[in-house]
């Protein structure tokens, strides 16, 4: 059962790996939300967040930046898919079945993980001292 387990665990860091070394290539620049991992792994979903191993792979990441010089930064995590990427209006807490992102203010739309995304990198480019305000990512 040991040897079972082990193998798992190296299959998953080997997956790990070669996403962060693909993800390198694509970019120059990464960002990722600071998560509470423990807080999570407490939640509804804890043992399905605990089995992707999240913390295991923003380490790896992390590492694989570094080394290969790509920028790695984490950004503040609180109301990402709460806040317009576009006007910056927070626009309430919203069901998990609410999969569309709906500003009342300025109208734009799209969905709610590349929404909670684009908040992300915001927050990223405004640590860094960038201003960029994007509708999409390409």
């Amino acid at each position: 059962m040991a040897k079972l387990h082990e193998r798992i665990a190296n299959t998953r860091k080997d997956f790990h790996w070669k996403v962060a070394h693909q993800l390198c290539e694509q970019a120059k620049t990464i960002f990722v939300e600071d998560l509470n991992l423990v807080g999570l792994s407490r939640g509804m979903l804890g043992k399905h967040c605990l089995d992707a191993g999240w913390g295991q792979f923003f380490q790896i990441l992390e590492q694989c930046c570094f080394k290969r010089g790509v920028y790695f930064q984490k950004v503040d995590s609180k109301k990402t898919s709460q806040i317009c990427p576009n006007c910056g209006t927070e626009t309430g807490k919203k069901d998990l079945s609410e999969r569309v992102h709906v500003c009342g203010n300025c109208g734009y739309t799209t969905d709610r993980d590349v929404a909670a995304a684009q908040v992300v990198l915001n927050r990223g480019c405004a640590a860094v001292g960038q201003t960029v305000k994007m509708r999409g990512f390409g």
